[in-house]
């Protein structure tokens, strides 16, 4: 009797007698082969009483009935086992598995086990389906993803990237209950990074938002009281840190609030108080202004949030006073918009100051505006280029994004003439700005700036009592990294005092920069006298302005 190749199904020789038990067991091989479905895998003896027609895929080292058939398929007819011998590429369905598997190196192999790439697929849902909304979609408790590790060949580090097409578009994580956005974190509009919150899934607002120049963190709807976590003496029995709920030491230039109390709602701290973080400070730090000098009578008041930076194992208070204690002695307001400075919030057309006299060829140029109502922030008007939105967010929060004074941006352009250079770290820079102003002993000068190319240095003379970058001390004699200023830095609020006992024209802005560099600057300002200006004043209009 001769079989089949691949089933090995016996033949009906010629002339055979009884020719229907050949064909029956022919028939038997075939129920048990064709459309392969199988109770369970890897079943090393067999079961105690199993039904007719039942199907096993026998494991290895069998024994009982199944000894000698590892591996082969298992099917119980007519009260006794039937085994085949599965070729390479049989495929089982195991039903106590749910899992189809398939015969390859004398061995049955999950399918699962087979796959190492998917690729180009339109969906795929795991614990649910997918749709044309979410294409991936899965249904579970839990998630993993871990790196391979070097002895698997991998690097042992784990990267998750998320990536958008465009700066205007969105790529941001989004926490529901119940299918409503509560949180949501990312890139979205712009190359912040921002985290949102919502109470009902339509009305959105950020809680903290990074800018990515410079790394500084802002909350634009501002932080609240969380608990009694300090002390502060010299006069006052207590204080309340704002958003502080840890217990490590701060890092230097760390940035948090204050709220003072005194037992007199209109009193004012003593001079020189001290502040204990609990849990962070093992004695008393000491309260400075930006300067490190001890505080003057009446900087802190009762009630009254104030920002505290750490600085040299000290307190340095952001001792700021209201916008309405300062004048700007440019009669434009430092808004380009024209001399005398409009009445008006709105800015005219851009007119070149002529108190900013480039030097050594230099140029100055219009470059773009900070407008209401842009599109940028919400607003139905024209968007904002993004170096002019990035210098908008320095300076206002929340619903002020969209108003405020309008003010023009201007570009300079430094020239290829080398008169009054200064070598910094092996590189020239050269004077950008000619003196076009007499100064007095007492002024108080700032602007902002961004560079885009190239670096420039702020060097004002030896004498010069202060210079401040974002409200921190400035050391312009001091040769280190942080003396130079490129297009890493963003935008940055400068100012220095300026005092001239001869009164003779004076460098009020005392910039060098390498040949042909960029930069741009914004709302310059003079101020009568030594004074401490907010790094997010923003605008300060003229006395001009109320003629």
């Amino acid at each position: 009797m001769t079989e089949t190749t691949r089933l090995a199904l016996p033949r009906i020789d010629a002339a055979q007698s009884q020719k229907h038990v050949t064909h029956n067991e022919a028939l038997a091989v075939l129920d048990a082969a064709i459309q392969l479905s199988v109770l369970s895998a890897g079943i090393a003896s067999p079961p105690a009483t199993p039904v007719a027609g039942a199907r096993y895929l026998v494991g290895g080292n069998a024994t009982g009935d199944f000894a000698g058939h590892d591996h082969d398929v298992a099917c119980h007819d007519d009260g006794a086992w039937r085994f085949l011998t599965p070729r390479t590429g049989w495929r089982a369905y195991v039903e106590d598995r749910a899992m189809i598997f398939i015969f390859e190196n004398r061995r049955w192999i999950s399918l699962l086990d087979k796959i190492d790439a998917l690729q180009n697929l339109a969906f795929a849902g795991i614990g649910t389906k997918a749709d044309e909304a979410n294409p991936l979609s899965a249904k579970l408790d839990g998630i993993l993803f871990t790196a391979r590790t070097t002895q698997e060949g991998g690097a042992g580090d784990l990267r998750m990237k998320l990536n958008r097409q465009r700066i205007a578009g969105t790529v941001s994580q989004l926490y529901q209950s119940t299918y409503s956005g509560r949180a949501e974190t990312g890139l979205m509009g712009d190359d912040r990074f921002r985290i949102k919150v919502s109470h009902d899934g339509a009305a959105w607002k950020d809680a903290l938002s990074v800018d990515p120049q410079s790394g500084r963190v802002f909350f634009p709807n501002g932080m609240i009281d969380q608990s009694p976590l300090a002390t502060m003496t010299g006069g006052t029995p207590s204080a309340f840190v704002l958003g502080r709920g840890d217990s490590a030491p701060l890092p230097e230039n760390a940035l948090f609030w204050v709220v003072p109390h005194v037992p007199s709602a209109t009193a004012s701290l003593n001079l020189a108080p001290t502040l204990q973080l609990t849990g962070a400070d093992a004695a008393p730090l000491q309260l400075r202004d930006v300067d490190g000098a001890p505080l003057q009578q009446g900087v802190l008041e009762a009630g009254r949030p104030v920002m505290l930076r750490k600085v040299d194992g000290a307190y340095r208070v952001n001792a700021r006073r209201t916008v309405a204690s300062w004048w700007n002695l440019l009669e434009d307001g430092g808004r380009f918009c024209g001399n005398p400075e409009p009445q008006g919030a709105t800015a005219a057309a851009f007119t070149l100051p002529n108190y900013l006299v480039p030097a050594n060829g230099g140029v100055l140029a219009f470059h773009s505006s900070v407008l209401m109502n842009s599109s940028s922030f919400g607003g139905t008007a024209a968007a904002l280029h993004i170096h002019a939105a990035d210098l908008a967010r320095k300076i206002r929060t929340g619903a002020a994004l969209t108003r405020g004074l309008e003010f023009h941006i201007a570009m300079v352009t430094a020239g290829s003439q080398t008169t009054n250079g200064k070598t910094i770290q092996g590189v020239p820079r050269y004077q950008v700005f000619s003196p076009t102003r007499p100064s007095t002993k007492a002024l108080t000068l700032g602007h902002y700036m961004r560079v885009l190319t190239g670096s420039v240095i702020i060097d004002p003379a030896d004498t010069c009592p202060r210079v401040l970058i974002d409200g921190l001390q400035h050391d312009h004699l001091e040769d280190t990294p942080r003396r130079v200023i490129d297009a890493e830095a963003g935008w940055l609020h400068v100012q220095r005092w300026a005092a001239n006992d001869s009164g003779v024209n004076w460098p009020c802005w005392p910039i060098r920069a390498t040949p042909g560099a960029t930069f741009l600057i914004a709302l310059p300002a003079v101020v009568p006298g030594f004074e401490t200006l907010p790094w997010d004043l923003g605008p300060l209009v003229s006395l001009r302005a109320w003629r």
